[in-house]
């Protein structure tokens, strides 16, 4: 059926769209009607209004070309303000406008009802503090090395709650790698791909020391950090002391928000410098916001490490402001109401979002046991590639959604 600029909307028969896995799911085109430069549309007992404009540049034709694999030849200066629609036929769950140059667009109903909204669907991680041991995934090694859907619901997990638990890992390093491969391309470091965290009197780092770590994010004076660690437990004492402690800033990103938000708005605004320098070999430095926020104003990333903060610079006026906004976060993270503790055991695997959730341990004995862990850290592209992948096959309505990019600055 048709219609035309000017002529009232018509009901159409419930249709299917082509591209839809099914029938019984794909969303009814019940009416249509052309408005001067926008086109009102009921999808599914859903009234949306779309931009004209937009509909022609969203053409994706064989001759406009496809944005996702990157064959794309329509560009947006290839459609003027003024482009005129000379008709809009909506049939078998597929909108079909043809153009004033004689081109012909077609648009499906689900692509139609997915952008109804004007704004896209963004995920709302689900934020956590002591009590994540009531909602941590455990997922057994082979079940994720050999399952693709016990693989998607580790990375639902990551998705979530930013933090995953692998069980029943081997302690070769093969195992770590295998394990870590089935997340995304493992990122080469300064220490490798694959590395060992072993105690050591002659520490280069302080994860070869004994010694207490507050929770903290790894490499933050990289301009990208790394995007998802695993620790892979090999060897622990199970009274010596060495327990995992786990921190969701974005948890301690919005108590910030809430009690103090003059303190929020500094670590959200003001540049803060980390660094780290071994002489005549490495020497890194950045400068970025601690909280990074999305461009609707949510919390995205974290980028902390109390070890790394460089002098920082700031006028007279300022510069107390933004110590005790770096304090405030410090008292949050090391509080235990917002610690999630675990003394991590032979053959366990942490895999965390090392832009969301902080990392650090207790204090232990290294006269009475050796705490070894083997780590790898793979980029959130391909963590979250992975999870979209998947989700086409597992979980469609969920492909699509924004997901939180991370400590963007």
């Amino acid at each position: 059926m048709n219609s035309s600029p000017g002529k009232a909307p018509i009901l159409l028969d419930t249709p299917r769209h082509a591209s839809a896995p099914s029938a019984a799911i794909s969303p009814a085109i019940e009416a249509i009607q052309i408005d001067g430069d926008r086109v009102a549309i009921a999808i599914a007992g859903r009234q949306a209004r779309f931009s004209i404009r937009w509909l022609r540049l969203a053409c994706e034709c064989e001759t406009c070309g496809d944005t996702a694999s990157g064959k794309r030849w329509l560009t947006p200066a290839d459609v003027p303000a003024d482009v005129a629609m000379v008709s809009a036929d909506a049939g078998k769950n597929e909108l079909t406008l043809t153009w004033a140059d004689g081109h012909v667009s077609r648009h499906g109903s689900g692509f139609l009802a997915a952008h109804a909204s004007g704004a896209a669907p963004r995920f709302a991680p689900k934020r956590w503090n002591s009590d994540l041991a009531e909602h941590l995934g455990r997922f057994p090694f082979e079940a994720v090395v050999e399952d693709d859907a016990a693989l998607f619901g580790s990375l639902r997990a990551l998705r979530d709650h930013g933090i995953a638990m692998l069980t029943g890992l081997p302690t070769e390093a093969e195992a770590t790698a295998r394990i870590a491969g089935r997340y995304g391309p493992i990122r080469e470091t300064s220490y490798g791909k694959v590395f060992d965290l072993i105690s050591r009197p002659d520490a280069r780092v302080a994860g070869e020391t004994a010694r207490a770590q507050i929770p903290h994010t790894d490499e933050p004076f990289r301009y990208s950090p790394p995007g998802f660690i695993f620790f892979h437990a090999i060897r622990s004492g199970a009274d010596a002391g060495g327990t995992s402690l786990m921190v969701d800033g974005f948890h301690v990103a919005e108590t910030m928000r809430a009690a103090t938000p003059d303190l929020f708005d500094v670590l959200t605004r003001h540049g803060v410098t980390f660094h780290r320098e071994h002489a005549g070999e490495v020497f890194f430095s950045a400068e970025a916001h601690v909280i990074s926020l999305d461009a609707t104003g949510e919390v995205t990333g974290i980028r902390f490490n109390d070890r790394c903060l460089a002098p920082q610079a700031a006028p007279i006026d300022r510069i107390d402001g933004l110590i005790e906004a770096l304090a405030e976060m410090t008292r949050l993270i090391c509080d235990p109401a917002n610690q999630f503790q675990h003394q991590l055991q032979p053959g366990e695997a942490l895999v965390f979002d090392n832009q969301r959730v902080m990392h650090g341990r207790t204090a232990f004995d290294p006269t009475l046991a050796v705490r070894h862990l083997r780590s790898c850290n793979i980029d959130r592209d391909g963590v979250h590639g992975a999870f979209r992948t998947l989700a086409r096959r597992f979980a469609p309505l969920e492909a699509e959604a924004v997901l939180y990019q991370g400590a963007i600055f």
